[in-house]
């Protein structure tokens, strides 16, 4: 899912702009109110492939910046960005008149490793070195609470390291995060966290999620848990040799009863038919 990934992570940086100070000087004490997003564009022509993903303004004064961030979210190698990222920097350093820090966010050890490499822009007469945060640099954040001081970057962490071992545990941070926050952010970053993890650490979040007692009556949670029960039930269907119809499938796939799901998914080990498994009785002859 490339696309929603970087879609999300712009969004991510986008919603929280201090965020990426904060993970390039980790030991130095960056204000929220210091970070302001800005316009995008690089060119009076406004063409699309020279556009960054976000820009940021850093300082007190939005209007004076003591410095601006170009970030730049890549899911992928990419050489050609090798000759349009100077431009990202030439561009806001002509119209801002400060100092301009490419910085590059991925999710993907070697394709940091590639972002990092120096851009040469010609014969060692001038070199742009970008700023990558990458996996290594983003903390696994397991703690409820430091998650709801920082939910974007709750949500970032499961990104970096959904694939490790223990990322259920950085995910039920990051869902405790979202909770209790607006409606455009505390639908988007649940279904984000979600769509990362692997079937394991789903499994396993939803094990930490009954045994924390967790409010499955969350929109979020009760339309995933939901729906990867229906998908699990419409397989053991197809495995037992029965063949729902498409509206018996709709049926089950529409359904947000978790506890019906688990009652229908009990009866396929024992039902003789499809009837048995959805009504809970056996035709009669």
């Amino acid at each position: 899912m490339p696309r929603l990934t970087h879609e999300a992570l712009v969004q991510l940086v986008r919603n929280a702009p201090a965020m990426i100070p904060r993970l390039l000087w980790p030991d130095r004490q960056v204000d929220a109110a210091s970070t302001h997003v800005t316009a995008t564009e690089f060119v009076d022509l406004n063409f699309a492939e020279y556009r960054a993903d976000a820009v940021l303004l850093f300082g007190e004064d939005p209007k004076v910046p003591s410095m601006a961030f170009v970030v730049e979210a890549q899911t992928a190698i990419d050489p050609r960005k090798r000759f349009t990222w100077p431009l990202y920097v030439a561009g806001p350093r002509a119209r801002l008149g400060c100092p301009v820090v490419l910085v590059v966010l991925t999710l993907d050890h070697e394709v940091a490793r590639w972002c990092a490499e120096p851009i040469d822009l010609g014969e060692g007469c001038g070199i742009i070195t970008p700023q990558v945060l990458g996996p290594a640099s983003i903390p696994r954040i397991t703690d409820p609470d430091a998650a709801r001081q920082a939910p974007e970057l709750a949500v970032l962490s499961v990104a970096a390291h959904a694939d490790e071992p223990g990322a259920e545990h950085i995910a039920l941070a990051a869902l405790a995060a979202a909770h209790g926050l607006d409606r455009e952010r505390g639908t988007f970053y649940p279904d984000f966290v979600l769509a990362l993890l692997g079937s394991a650490a789903k499994s396993a979040l939803e094990q930490l999620m009954a045994t924390a007692g967790y409010d499955y009556q969350s929109d979020f949670a009760r339309k995933y848990f939901a729906q990867g029960k229906a998908e699990m039930l419409l397989k053991l269907l197809d495995l037992k040799g029965f063949s729902p119809t498409d509206a018996e499938r709709e049926l089950i796939r529409t359904c947000t009863d978790v506890v019906q799901l688990d009652a229908w998914a009990d009866r396929v080990l024992t039902a003789v038919t499809l009837e048995g498994v959805l009504d809970g009785e056996e035709p009669r002859g």
